[in-house]
């Protein structure tokens, strides 16, 4: 099933899934504290899908960043941008300097960034992105997400013609994903 095909569920997930705006400032208002949690960052190859949606064709070397996002210490969404090498060290260099900050500080404060729809995705059991994910999310949390189905939603964002392309998978459970009644203005880092 590929991307766009997976309509999410009723529910508090589908809310937050076809959420437009800052995930990162949604899962803030949720609780005490935010956190990002970088898992990797630098050089790699792109998946052909992933070159696809960037639209780079075929294979190609990017830059990528893998997280995982966390409030009040519980992890709940992991999270991949990738753009093309060259971009890293152009239009889109500001995302190899964010360290621990979120990826949002860049797309929503900054002028001149355009956003594509989101589209949407349910990561097949064994699927090799699913199996990707999983792998990462136990070596980040020490917590398995066996051979489940995952969530998950991306869109690309544009700046100065070079695109950058956002994943965010719904690892944690169902009952995680409650909708913030917090101050939806509230600040961070």
């Amino acid at each position: 099933m590929g991307w766009q095909a997976y309509t999410p569920a009723r529910g508090g997930l589908r809310r937050w899934l076809q959420a437009s705006g800052s995930l990162s400032a949604r899962l803030a208002a949720r609780g005490e504290t935010f956190g990002v949690q970088v898992l990797v960052q630098g050089r790699q190859p792109l998946t052909p899908d992933e070159s696809r949606a960037l639209g780079l064709g075929g294979r190609r070397m990017g830059y990528a960043r893998e997280v995982v996002l966390r409030v009040d210490g519980q992890a709940l969404v992991f999270g991949r941008s990738v753009t093309a090498h060259a971009a890293s060290v152009g239009a889109w260099r500001s995302v190899r300097g964010l360290g621990g900050r979120p990826l949002a500080n860049v797309l929503f404060r900054r002028s001149g960034i355009l956003r594509a729809p989101l589209a949407y995705n349910r990561l097949q059991r064994q699927s090799p992105l699913q199996r990707h994910v999983a792998s990462s999310w136990l070596a980040a949390t020490g917590v398995a997400l066996g051979h489940q189905a995952l969530s998950a939603r991306r869109s690309v964002f544009t700046r100065h013609g070079a695109a950058l392309l956002v994943m965010e998978v719904f690892a944690a459970p169902a009952s995680c994903w409650r909708w913030p009644q917090a101050n939806p203005r509230k600040r961070f880092d």
